[in-house]
């Protein structure tokens, strides 16, 4: 009976630390396109999460963010808003990555905050310049109050127009 209880403290050891190696090597090489996605989610978030994360061992495989305490929230656990953001997130990091392999074109935005909170909508304009510095970015909304915060960010490299 000895044997067999040190036999399985060994196997469940070893199984747990292979489990944690495992998740570690693919935590560290998750591609460059979700550690880009997780660095402007984080800021869209205002840092409410910390990073992006690939459950592996679901099938299907799943997105999960993660706060800083690391809490992993799944997809249906977020709010709209929230997860308007993690698309965005992943939207603006599949373009930079094409845009350094190939040509910029603009990008076009349109009512991309309206489940946005102003606090997280600057943060997202905040985004947007960075994006702008390597392509056009025409952004179009109906919501007037964007307006002080788009000439907040952008100062007067915005050039703000209103259609009619």
């Amino acid at each position: 009976m000895a044997e067999a209880a040190e036999r399985f403290i060994k196997v469940e050891t070893a199984s747990t630390l292979l489990r944690w190696a495992v998740d570690r090597c693919r935590e560290r090489r998750q591609g460059p396109m979700l550690a880009r996605a997780s660095t402007i989610f984080s800021e869209l978030t205002l840092g409410a999460f910390e990073r992006l994360s690939v459950d592996y061992d679901s099938q299907p495989l799943a997105l999960a963010a993660v706060r800083a305490g690391g809490e992993r929230v799944e997809i249906a656990g977020m709010s709209e808003g929230t997860r308007d953001q993690l698309y965005l997130a992943l939207r603006l990091a599949a373009l930079e990555l094409h845009c350094e392999h190939g040509f910029a074109l603009p990008f076009v935005a349109d009512c991309l905050f309206i489940n946005f909170a102003d606090r997280r909508a600057k943060a997202g304009l905040r985004v947007l310049a960075g994006l702008a510095r390597r392509m056009q970015v025409i952004f179009l909304s109906h919501h007037d109050h964007l307006v002080a915060i788009v000439n907040e960010v952008f100062g007067t490299s915005a050039n703000v127009r209103y259609l009619g």
